[in-house]
């Protein structure tokens, strides 16, 4: 899904549109009806994948011009819908139905797992991190404000987590590659002490370890995994994301920030 050609489909939606228009204007309305609702569903396939963050992290809908292209594509649809004569039952039961569909569509999505979870899926707006303690391998409590100054990669994994496992190597070398800018990779798990200590004897990954004491409700904790939250130096959230982008995404993230100016 992330390689889908969106220009192609945005083109291929507009140009059916188009031939929706004509189509009417001529009055063959079989086949303007056809081309007109094949170009809505393709928009509307497009902005739906936009918000089942099926394009990954590396292209969330709020980032996406093409996104706000497709909104306002089928907005326009939907004002061109309510304005025709048709009985209201019709006219505006139909888009009733449509919003009711999508959203049960993505409701099942989100509860099947199968779609970007919906926290993932908002904007962090930059917002200062909400307090996390956690118990170093020092078995002391620590907090994250105590890496203040620092670019922070938030990562919270458990031991049986496939895709968690698989990430961590690439997440290692990421620490080593800008340890001395300043950064920081911090893997959180909420396993229990025993799990841990096994796991981590025969796995090694630079970075910090800790496991969770406490963490406020955004972080969404042992909800969905792997998830990672990326951390300025001065202690606010600019990206977060679950799954696995891609280690140049990630890397040019870090970059980014590692850049950028405190405040």
């Amino acid at each position: 899904m992330r390689t889908i050609p969106i220009p192609l489909v945005l083109g291929a939606a507009l140009a059916l549109l188009a031939a929706g228009a004509v189509f009417f204007r001529r009055h063959r309305s079989v086949p303007g009806w056809a081309a007109t609702l094949s170009g809505y569903a393709l928009v509307g396939g497009l902005a739906f994948a936009y918000l089942t963050g099926r394009f990954g992290p590396e292209r969330p809908w709020y980032d996406a011009p093409s996104f706000y292209l497709s909104a306002a594509i089928l907005l326009a649809g939907a004002v061109w819908w309510l304005r025709r004569p048709a009985p209201n039952l019709l006219r505006f039961g139909l888009p009733l139905a449509i919003i009711a569909v999508a959203g049960g569509a993505l409701v099942l999505k989100r509860a099947l797992g199968s779609s970007a979870p919906l926290a993932m899926s908002m904007p962090t707006m930059s917002r200062a991190a909400p307090a996390l303690t956690y118990f170093g391998t020092d078995g002391k409590l620590h907090a994250l404000s105590d890496l203040k100054g620092k670019v922070v990669l938030l990562n919270f994994w458990a031991t049986w987590c496939t895709p968690c496992r698989r990430e961590m190597p690439m997440l290692s070398k990421l620490q080593n590659v800008h340890a001395e800018d300043g950064f920081v990779v911090l893997y959180v798990s909420l396993e229990d002490p025993p799990v841990l200590a096994d796991f981590l004897r025969t796995h090694r990954f630079d970075g910090v370890q800790g496991r969770l004491a406490e963490a406020a409700p955004f972080y969404n904790a042992g909800k969905f995994y792997p998830l990672s939250y990326l951390i300025s130096r001065d202690g606010r959230v600019e990206k977060r994301w679950s799954g696995r982008p891609t280690e140049a995404w990630i890397d040019s993230a870090i970059r980014e920030e590692l850049r950028a100016e405190p405040g």
